[in-house]
Protein backbone atom coordinates (compact mmCIF):
# COMPACT_ATOMS: atom_id res chain seq x y z
CA UNK A 1 0.00 0.00 0.00
CA UNK A 2 1.57 3.42 -1.08
CA UNK A 3 2.03 6.04 1.81
CA UNK A 4 -0.08 9.17 2.06
CA UNK A 5 1.84 12.42 1.87
CA UNK A 6 1.11 15.48 4.13
CA UNK A 7 2.41 18.85 3.45
CA UNK A 8 1.90 21.72 5.62
CA UNK A 9 2.75 25.53 5.61
CA UNK A 10 3.12 27.31 9.06
CA UNK A 11 3.20 31.19 8.36
CA UNK A 12 4.60 33.01 11.23
CA UNK A 13 6.09 36.47 12.53
CA UNK A 14 9.81 35.40 12.05
CA UNK A 15 9.31 32.73 9.69
CA UNK A 16 7.55 30.72 7.24
CA UNK A 17 8.31 27.03 7.25
CA UNK A 18 7.31 24.05 4.94
CA UNK A 19 7.04 20.05 5.58
CA UNK A 20 6.70 17.19 3.66
CA UNK A 21 6.11 13.62 5.50
CA UNK A 22 4.60 10.74 4.66
CA UNK A 23 2.15 8.25 6.37
CA UNK A 24 2.91 4.26 6.06
CA UNK A 25 -0.56 1.86 6.67
CA UNK A 26 0.46 1.76 10.57
CA UNK A 27 0.36 5.74 10.60
CA UNK A 28 3.79 5.99 11.33
CA UNK A 29 4.79 9.35 10.27
CA UNK A 30 8.50 9.81 8.02
CA UNK A 31 9.70 13.43 8.04
CA UNK A 32 11.44 13.94 4.21
CA UNK A 33 11.80 17.54 3.64
CA UNK A 34 11.57 21.07 5.69
CA UNK A 35 12.28 24.18 4.54
CA UNK A 36 11.80 28.07 6.07
CA UNK A 37 12.39 31.38 5.24
CA UNK A 38 12.59 34.49 7.24
CA UNK A 39 9.38 36.59 6.48
CA UNK A 40 10.74 40.15 7.58
CA UNK A 41 7.81 42.45 7.93
CA UNK A 42 4.97 40.87 5.70
CA UNK A 43 3.92 39.02 8.76
CA UNK A 44 3.07 40.96 12.19
CA UNK A 45 1.50 39.52 15.24
CA UNK A 46 0.82 35.94 13.53
CA UNK A 47 -1.29 37.85 10.80
CA UNK A 48 -0.57 38.59 6.86
CA UNK A 49 0.09 41.90 6.23
CA UNK A 50 1.06 41.74 2.75
CA UNK A 51 0.23 38.66 0.47
CA UNK A 52 1.77 39.02 -2.60
CA UNK A 53 5.28 38.80 -0.79
CA UNK A 54 4.10 35.64 1.71
CA UNK A 55 2.68 34.06 -1.11
CA UNK A 56 6.05 35.04 -3.34
CA UNK A 57 7.92 32.96 0.20
CA UNK A 58 5.57 30.19 -0.05
CA UNK A 59 6.52 29.66 -3.59
CA UNK A 60 9.89 29.63 -3.36
CA UNK A 61 9.59 27.14 -0.04
CA UNK A 62 7.04 24.91 -1.87
CA UNK A 63 9.55 25.09 -4.97
CA UNK A 64 12.39 23.89 -2.74
CA UNK A 65 10.20 21.08 -1.43
CA UNK A 66 9.63 19.55 -4.92
CA UNK A 67 13.30 19.66 -5.57
CA UNK A 68 14.27 17.37 -2.54
CA UNK A 69 15.62 14.13 -3.86
CA UNK A 70 13.24 12.08 -1.47
CA UNK A 71 10.43 13.81 -3.05
CA UNK A 72 11.33 11.28 -6.52
CA UNK A 73 10.12 15.01 -8.41
CA UNK A 74 6.12 14.56 -7.48
CA UNK A 75 4.75 17.53 -7.36
CA UNK A 76 2.55 19.07 -4.37
CA UNK A 77 -1.02 19.08 -5.06
CA UNK A 78 -2.44 20.39 -1.86
CA UNK A 79 -1.30 21.69 1.42
CA UNK A 80 -2.65 22.36 4.95
CA UNK A 81 -2.14 25.74 5.97
CA UNK A 82 -1.95 26.93 10.20
CA UNK A 83 -4.46 29.29 11.18
CA UNK A 84 -4.17 31.74 14.82
CA UNK A 85 -2.08 34.75 15.16
CA UNK A 86 -2.73 37.53 17.43
CA UNK A 87 -6.76 37.12 17.66
CA UNK A 88 -6.76 33.74 18.57
CA UNK A 89 -8.96 33.86 22.02
CA UNK A 90 -11.64 31.58 23.56
CA UNK A 91 -15.29 31.91 24.36
CA UNK A 92 -17.52 29.28 26.66
CA UNK A 93 -21.36 28.86 25.35
CA UNK A 94 -23.32 25.67 26.15
CA UNK A 95 -26.95 24.45 25.10
CA UNK A 96 -29.79 21.99 25.56
CA UNK A 97 -31.34 20.14 23.20
CA UNK A 98 -34.78 18.35 24.06
CA UNK A 99 -35.54 14.71 22.48
CA UNK A 100 -39.13 14.83 23.62
CA UNK A 101 -38.42 11.29 24.79
CA UNK A 102 -35.73 8.55 26.62
CA UNK A 103 -33.83 8.36 22.94
CA UNK A 104 -30.80 7.94 22.02
CA UNK A 105 -28.73 10.43 21.34
CA UNK A 106 -26.92 10.31 18.33
CA UNK A 107 -24.25 11.74 15.89
CA UNK A 108 -27.23 14.31 14.91
CA UNK A 109 -28.33 15.20 18.04
CA UNK A 110 -24.75 16.45 18.90
CA UNK A 111 -24.73 17.94 15.57
CA UNK A 112 -27.76 19.82 16.89
CA UNK A 113 -26.27 20.58 19.87
CA UNK A 114 -23.05 22.32 18.60
CA UNK A 115 -25.46 24.38 16.35
CA UNK A 116 -27.04 25.59 19.12
CA UNK A 117 -23.96 26.38 21.27
CA UNK A 118 -22.88 28.60 18.28
CA UNK A 119 -26.34 30.34 17.89
CA UNK A 120 -26.10 31.07 21.65
CA UNK A 121 -22.61 31.85 21.26
CA UNK A 122 -23.87 35.31 19.08
CA UNK A 123 -20.14 36.84 17.71
CA UNK A 124 -18.75 38.05 14.38
CA UNK A 125 -15.46 36.31 14.83
CA UNK A 126 -14.63 33.40 12.73
CA UNK A 127 -14.84 29.77 14.79
CA UNK A 128 -12.19 27.71 14.47
CA UNK A 129 -12.75 24.92 16.37
CA UNK A 130 -15.24 23.45 19.18
CA UNK A 131 -13.94 21.84 22.03
CA UNK A 132 -16.08 20.28 24.34
CA UNK A 133 -15.58 20.51 28.13
CA UNK A 134 -18.58 18.04 29.51
CA UNK A 135 -22.38 16.60 28.33
CA UNK A 136 -25.22 15.76 30.23
CA UNK A 137 -28.07 13.50 29.44
CA UNK A 138 -30.99 14.67 31.77
CA UNK A 139 -28.56 16.15 34.55
CA UNK A 140 -26.60 13.23 34.78
CA UNK A 141 -22.70 14.06 33.81
CA UNK A 142 -22.07 11.73 30.34
CA UNK A 143 -18.40 11.17 29.36
CA UNK A 144 -19.11 9.89 25.92
CA UNK A 145 -22.29 11.20 25.05
CA UNK A 146 -23.14 9.41 21.52
CA UNK A 147 -24.64 6.73 21.97
CA UNK A 148 -26.26 7.54 25.61
CA UNK A 149 -29.76 7.93 26.15
CA UNK A 150 -31.84 11.24 27.80
CA UNK A 151 -34.31 13.07 27.27
CA UNK A 152 -32.45 16.60 27.91
CA UNK A 153 -29.67 16.52 26.76
CA UNK A 154 -26.34 19.66 27.45
CA UNK A 155 -23.31 20.08 26.29
CA UNK A 156 -20.73 22.92 27.22
CA UNK A 157 -18.43 24.09 25.07
CA UNK A 158 -15.18 25.98 24.43
CA UNK A 159 -15.02 28.02 21.09
CA UNK A 160 -11.86 29.10 19.63
CA UNK A 161 -12.22 32.27 18.15
CA UNK A 162 -10.31 34.41 15.74
CA UNK A 163 -11.25 37.98 13.67
CA UNK A 164 -12.28 37.05 10.41
CA UNK A 165 -9.49 38.63 8.69
CA UNK A 166 -6.74 36.31 9.90
CA UNK A 167 -8.73 34.29 7.59
CA UNK A 168 -9.38 36.48 4.73
CA UNK A 169 -5.67 37.50 4.91
CA UNK A 170 -4.39 33.87 4.52
CA UNK A 171 -7.00 33.08 1.48
CA UNK A 172 -5.22 36.05 0.08
CA UNK A 173 -2.25 34.32 -0.55
CA UNK A 174 -1.43 32.46 -3.24
CA UNK A 175 -0.11 29.23 -3.07
CA UNK A 176 0.51 27.44 -6.65
CA UNK A 177 2.92 24.22 -7.36
CA UNK A 178 4.55 24.97 -11.44
CA UNK A 179 2.03 27.74 -11.86
CA UNK A 180 -1.12 26.46 -11.01
CA UNK A 181 -2.99 27.07 -7.45
CA UNK A 182 -3.57 23.98 -5.50
CA UNK A 183 -5.99 23.36 -3.10
CA UNK A 184 -5.74 24.01 1.13
CA UNK A 185 -7.33 23.29 4.25
CA UNK A 186 -6.66 25.12 7.49
CA UNK A 187 -5.55 23.86 10.96
CA UNK A 188 -5.87 25.38 14.19
CA UNK A 189 -2.16 25.57 15.26
CA UNK A 190 -3.40 25.09 19.07
CA UNK A 191 -4.94 22.39 18.55
CA UNK A 192 -2.19 21.01 16.82
CA UNK A 193 0.47 21.74 19.02
CA UNK A 194 -1.68 20.74 21.94
CA UNK A 195 -2.40 17.30 20.76
CA UNK A 196 1.62 16.68 20.27
CA UNK A 197 2.60 18.07 23.28
CA UNK A 198 0.30 16.82 26.22
CA UNK A 199 -0.66 14.06 27.13
CA UNK A 200 -3.88 12.21 28.39
CA UNK A 201 -2.75 12.77 32.04
CA UNK A 202 -1.83 16.53 31.31
CA UNK A 203 -4.89 17.20 30.04
CA UNK A 204 -6.98 15.46 32.76
CA UNK A 205 -4.60 16.75 35.51
CA UNK A 206 -4.52 20.28 34.49
CA UNK A 207 -1.73 22.11 32.68
CA UNK A 208 -0.99 25.49 30.79
CA UNK A 209 0.51 25.28 27.74
CA UNK A 210 2.63 28.04 26.54
CA UNK A 211 3.45 28.93 22.87
CA UNK A 212 6.46 31.50 23.27
CA UNK A 213 6.67 32.84 19.59
CA UNK A 214 8.42 35.92 18.14
CA UNK A 215 5.56 38.66 18.16
CA UNK A 216 2.63 36.55 20.07
CA UNK A 217 2.52 34.44 23.12
CA UNK A 218 -0.11 31.82 23.51
CA UNK A 219 -1.90 30.58 26.67
CA UNK A 220 -4.11 28.02 27.23
CA UNK A 221 -5.55 25.99 30.08
CA UNK A 222 -6.80 22.34 30.32
CA UNK A 223 -8.20 20.83 32.85
CA UNK A 224 -10.35 17.65 33.25
CA UNK A 225 -9.63 16.48 30.07
CA UNK A 226 -11.06 19.70 27.84
CA UNK A 227 -9.30 22.95 26.99
CA UNK A 228 -10.72 25.73 29.67
CA UNK A 229 -9.10 28.97 27.92
CA UNK A 230 -7.08 29.90 25.30
CA UNK A 231 -5.80 33.51 24.72
CA UNK A 232 -2.83 35.40 22.39
CA UNK A 233 -1.04 38.05 24.02
CA UNK A 234 0.61 40.46 21.59
CA UNK A 235 4.03 39.89 23.02
CA UNK A 236 6.79 37.32 22.24
CA UNK A 237 10.75 36.60 21.72
CA UNK A 238 10.63 40.01 19.47
CA UNK A 239 10.14 42.37 21.98
CA UNK A 240 13.37 41.97 23.70
CA UNK A 241 15.40 41.91 20.44
CA UNK A 242 13.91 45.82 19.67
CA UNK A 243 14.82 46.35 23.66
CA UNK A 244 18.25 45.90 22.93
CA UNK A 245 17.87 47.54 19.49
CA UNK A 246 16.79 50.73 20.92
CA UNK A 247 18.54 50.70 24.15
CA UNK A 248 21.99 49.61 23.03
CA UNK A 249 21.90 51.20 19.37
CA UNK A 250 22.24 48.58 17.48
CA UNK A 251 20.61 46.73 14.27
CA UNK A 252 18.45 44.31 14.59
CA UNK A 253 20.66 41.56 13.73
CA UNK A 254 23.30 42.36 16.05
CA UNK A 255 20.21 42.54 18.63
CA UNK A 256 18.95 39.10 18.05
CA UNK A 257 23.01 37.68 17.86
CA UNK A 258 23.78 39.31 21.68
CA UNK A 259 20.03 38.12 22.84
CA UNK A 260 20.64 34.39 21.76
CA UNK A 261 24.68 34.02 22.57
CA UNK A 262 25.28 36.38 25.98
CA UNK A 263 21.39 36.90 26.42
CA UNK A 264 19.69 35.79 30.46
CA UNK A 265 16.33 36.16 31.61
CA UNK A 266 17.79 35.05 35.78
CA UNK A 267 19.70 37.98 36.42
CA UNK A 268 19.37 37.63 39.68
CA UNK A 269 22.29 34.92 40.02
CA UNK A 270 23.95 35.59 36.39
CA UNK A 271 24.26 39.69 36.58
CA UNK A 272 27.04 39.59 39.24
CA UNK A 273 29.40 36.82 37.23
CA UNK A 274 28.62 38.46 34.34
CA UNK A 275 32.93 39.25 32.39
CA UNK A 276 32.07 42.93 31.25
CA UNK A 277 29.76 46.06 31.84
CA UNK A 278 28.18 45.08 28.07
CA UNK A 279 27.12 41.86 28.59
CA UNK A 280 25.42 42.62 32.02
CA UNK A 281 23.43 45.50 30.30
CA UNK A 282 21.90 43.06 27.82
CA UNK A 283 20.95 40.63 30.46
CA UNK A 284 19.56 43.66 32.46
CA UNK A 285 17.52 44.34 29.37
CA UNK A 286 16.84 40.49 28.46
CA UNK A 287 15.54 40.09 31.97
CA UNK A 288 13.01 42.90 32.22
CA UNK A 289 11.35 42.31 29.35
CA UNK A 290 11.12 38.38 30.00
CA UNK A 291 9.69 39.01 33.81
CA UNK A 292 6.93 41.47 32.12
CA UNK A 293 6.35 38.52 29.49
CA UNK A 294 5.99 35.72 32.18
CA UNK A 295 3.42 38.28 34.27
CA UNK A 296 0.89 38.49 31.97
CA UNK A 297 1.05 34.46 31.04
CA UNK A 298 0.48 34.18 34.84
CA UNK A 299 -2.10 37.27 34.79
CA UNK A 300 -3.83 35.34 32.05
CA UNK A 301 -4.21 32.13 34.21
CA UNK A 302 -5.38 33.65 37.24
CA UNK A 303 -7.83 36.00 35.13
CA UNK A 304 -9.04 32.80 34.04
CA UNK A 305 -10.07 31.41 37.55
CA UNK A 306 -6.94 28.71 37.42
CA UNK A 307 -4.39 28.69 40.70
CA UNK A 308 -1.05 26.58 40.83
CA UNK A 309 -2.66 23.95 42.65
CA UNK A 310 -5.17 23.56 40.69
CA UNK A 311 -2.36 22.84 37.46
CA UNK A 312 -0.74 19.92 38.98
CA UNK A 313 0.77 19.03 35.81
CA UNK A 314 2.70 21.89 35.41
CA UNK A 315 3.64 24.28 32.37
CA UNK A 316 4.27 22.70 28.85
CA UNK A 317 6.55 25.40 26.53
CA UNK A 318 6.96 25.60 22.68
CA UNK A 319 8.14 28.21 20.52
CA UNK A 320 11.32 29.97 19.61
CA UNK A 321 11.34 32.28 22.49
CA UNK A 322 11.61 29.15 24.79
CA UNK A 323 15.10 28.88 23.99
CA UNK A 324 16.40 32.17 25.52
CA UNK A 325 18.82 30.87 28.27
CA UNK A 326 16.88 30.96 31.34
CA UNK A 327 13.17 31.69 30.61
CA UNK A 328 12.20 28.34 31.71
CA UNK A 329 14.00 28.74 34.88
CA UNK A 330 12.44 31.67 35.48
CA UNK A 331 9.26 30.87 34.36
CA UNK A 332 8.79 28.17 36.66
CA UNK A 333 10.41 30.63 39.57
CA UNK A 334 7.61 33.05 39.03
CA UNK A 335 4.37 30.84 38.82
CA UNK A 336 5.20 28.30 41.20
CA UNK A 337 4.81 25.31 38.83
CA UNK A 338 7.32 23.10 37.01
CA UNK A 339 8.16 23.57 33.40
CA UNK A 340 9.00 21.28 30.71
CA UNK A 341 9.74 21.97 26.96
CA UNK A 342 7.45 20.40 24.67
CA UNK A 343 8.36 17.70 22.68
CA UNK A 344 7.90 15.62 19.31
CA UNK A 345 6.50 12.34 19.71
CA UNK A 346 9.33 9.75 19.39
CA UNK A 347 7.28 7.81 16.55
CA UNK A 348 8.06 10.32 14.34
CA UNK A 349 10.99 9.65 12.15
CA UNK A 350 13.20 12.54 10.68
CA UNK A 351 14.71 11.30 7.73
CA UNK A 352 17.07 13.99 6.98
CA UNK A 353 20.36 13.85 8.44
CA UNK A 354 21.71 17.24 10.68
CA UNK A 355 18.24 18.29 11.49
CA UNK A 356 17.02 18.27 15.02
CA UNK A 357 12.85 17.47 15.15
CA UNK A 358 12.72 19.50 18.33
CA UNK A 359 13.74 22.72 16.39
CA UNK A 360 10.96 22.04 14.30
CA UNK A 361 7.96 21.21 16.32
CA UNK A 362 5.51 23.57 14.91
CA UNK A 363 5.11 22.18 11.87
CA UNK A 364 5.77 18.31 12.97
CA UNK A 365 3.00 18.89 14.71
CA UNK A 366 1.16 20.63 11.87
CA UNK A 367 1.70 16.97 9.38
CA UNK A 368 0.65 15.21 12.76
CA UNK A 369 -2.84 16.51 13.45
CA UNK A 370 -2.94 16.65 9.22
CA UNK A 371 -2.57 12.85 9.09
CA UNK A 372 -4.83 12.00 12.04
CA UNK A 373 -7.75 13.90 11.28
CA UNK A 374 -7.56 14.54 7.37
CA UNK A 375 -7.81 11.81 4.59
CA UNK A 376 -5.91 14.46 2.32
CA UNK A 377 -2.59 13.20 0.31
CA UNK A 378 -1.00 16.68 -1.02
CA UNK A 379 1.51 14.88 -3.49
CA UNK A 380 0.56 14.28 -6.77
CA UNK A 381 2.22 11.55 -9.24
CA UNK A 382 5.61 11.74 -10.40
CA UNK A 383 6.34 12.97 -14.06
CA UNK A 384 6.83 10.51 -16.87
CA UNK A 385 10.09 10.95 -18.33
CA UNK A 386 10.93 10.17 -21.90
CA UNK A 387 13.09 7.25 -22.32
CA UNK A 388 17.00 8.55 -23.01
CA UNK A 389 19.11 7.09 -25.23
CA UNK A 390 22.89 7.61 -24.14
CA UNK A 391 25.54 8.94 -27.01
CA UNK A 392 26.96 5.48 -27.48
CA UNK A 393 23.90 4.52 -27.90
CA UNK A 394 22.78 6.52 -30.70
CA UNK A 395 26.17 5.90 -32.11
CA UNK A 396 25.33 2.12 -32.38
CA UNK A 397 22.12 2.75 -34.10
CA UNK A 398 22.73 4.87 -36.71
CA UNK A 399 25.67 2.45 -37.57
CA UNK A 400 22.92 -0.55 -37.52
CA UNK A 401 20.80 1.51 -39.77
CA UNK A 402 23.40 2.25 -42.23
CA UNK A 403 24.65 -1.74 -42.36
CA UNK A 404 21.54 -3.37 -42.89
CA UNK A 405 19.95 -4.15 -45.55
CA UNK A 406 16.62 -1.61 -46.22
CA UNK A 407 13.49 -3.16 -46.63
CA UNK A 408 11.80 -3.60 -50.07
CA UNK A 409 8.94 -1.07 -50.42
CA UNK A 410 5.65 -1.47 -50.32
CA UNK A 411 3.26 -1.32 -53.39
CA UNK A 412 1.48 1.87 -53.85
CA UNK A 413 4.78 3.76 -51.67
CA UNK A 414 6.17 6.82 -53.53
CA UNK A 415 9.56 6.07 -54.71
CA UNK A 416 11.54 2.62 -55.20
CA UNK A 417 13.86 0.76 -52.98
CA UNK A 418 17.21 1.49 -52.69
CA UNK A 419 19.34 -1.77 -54.52
CA UNK A 420 23.01 -2.16 -54.55
CA UNK A 421 24.21 -3.52 -57.97
CA UNK A 422 24.45 -6.89 -57.26
CA UNK A 423 20.66 -7.23 -56.19
CA UNK A 424 19.31 -10.20 -57.52
CA UNK A 425 16.11 -9.16 -57.19
CA UNK A 426 16.09 -6.30 -59.76
CA UNK A 427 14.06 -7.97 -62.50
CA UNK A 428 11.48 -9.37 -60.04
CA UNK A 429 10.74 -5.75 -58.94
CA UNK A 430 10.35 -4.47 -62.46
CA UNK A 431 8.01 -7.42 -63.45
CA UNK A 432 6.27 -7.76 -60.14
CA UNK A 433 5.56 -4.57 -59.02
CA UNK A 434 4.10 -1.44 -60.67
CA UNK A 435 6.44 0.97 -62.17
CA UNK A 436 6.09 4.25 -59.89
CA UNK A 437 7.36 6.65 -62.21
CA UNK A 438 5.36 10.11 -63.05
CA UNK A 439 3.23 9.76 -66.36
CA UNK A 440 5.04 10.46 -69.52
CA UNK A 441 4.79 13.69 -70.51
CA UNK A 442 5.38 13.09 -73.84
CA UNK A 443 3.50 9.95 -73.99
CA UNK A 444 4.26 6.57 -74.63
CA UNK A 445 4.41 6.61 -79.02
CA UNK A 446 7.34 9.31 -78.70
CA UNK A 447 10.19 7.00 -79.48
CA UNK A 448 12.43 9.81 -77.83
CA UNK A 449 10.74 10.80 -74.47
CA UNK A 450 13.12 10.26 -71.37
CA UNK A 451 10.57 8.02 -69.46
CA UNK A 452 11.09 4.34 -69.09
CA UNK A 453 8.35 2.42 -71.33
CA UNK A 454 4.99 0.74 -69.78
CA UNK A 455 5.41 -2.95 -68.79
CA UNK A 456 4.58 -4.84 -71.43
CA UNK A 457 2.13 -8.55 -71.16
CA UNK A 458 4.24 -10.83 -70.90
CA UNK A 459 8.24 -10.36 -69.51
CA UNK A 460 9.86 -10.49 -73.40
CA UNK A 461 7.17 -8.19 -74.19
CA UNK A 462 8.77 -5.50 -71.83
CA UNK A 463 12.76 -6.63 -72.10
CA UNK A 464 12.05 -6.10 -76.21
CA UNK A 465 10.25 -2.28 -75.32
CA UNK A 466 13.07 -1.64 -72.83
CA UNK A 467 15.61 -1.95 -75.92
CA UNK A 468 13.55 -0.63 -78.66
CA UNK A 469 14.23 2.28 -75.89
CA UNK A 470 17.63 1.99 -75.36
CA UNK A 471 18.13 2.40 -79.31
CA UNK A 472 15.84 5.67 -79.67
CA UNK A 473 17.98 7.17 -77.42
CA UNK A 474 21.57 6.18 -79.52
CA UNK A 475 19.67 7.05 -82.47
CA UNK A 476 17.47 10.64 -81.94
CA UNK A 477 18.85 13.20 -84.14
CA UNK A 478 20.69 16.33 -82.46
CA UNK A 479 18.99 19.36 -82.50
CA UNK A 480 19.30 22.05 -85.43
CA UNK A 481 20.84 24.86 -82.78
CA UNK A 482 23.48 22.83 -81.62
CA UNK A 483 26.99 22.35 -82.95
CA UNK A 484 27.79 18.76 -82.59
CA UNK A 485 31.19 19.21 -82.71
Amino acid sequence: MEPKYVAAIEIGSSKIKGIVASVDATAGITVLAVEESPTADSVRYGRVQNAREVGSLVDDIIRRLENNPLLGQRPLTAVFVANGGRSLSSSAAEATVRQGADAEVTAQTLERLHKEARYNLATDRDVLAIAPRRYYADNTEVKKIVGSFGNVIRGEFTFITASPENKRNLDRVEISSHGERIGREYITRLLAQTEMALTDSDRQLGCVYVDFGAETTTVAVFRDGALQMARTLPMGSSNITRDLCVGLSMTEDTAEHLKCTKGQAMADRINIEAPDAETREIINFVSARAGEIIANINHTVSEAGFKAADLPAGIVISGGGSRLKGFNDMLEQQTRMKVRSAAVDRSIRVQMPHVNGADHFDVIALVKYAAAHSDMTCLGEAPVAAPQTSAAGRTAAVAAETVADPAPARVGQTGRRSISENDPGLLKDDLDEPLDQPDNINGDDDPYSDDLPSQGKTPNDTRRRLLDKFKNWFTQPADDDVDVD
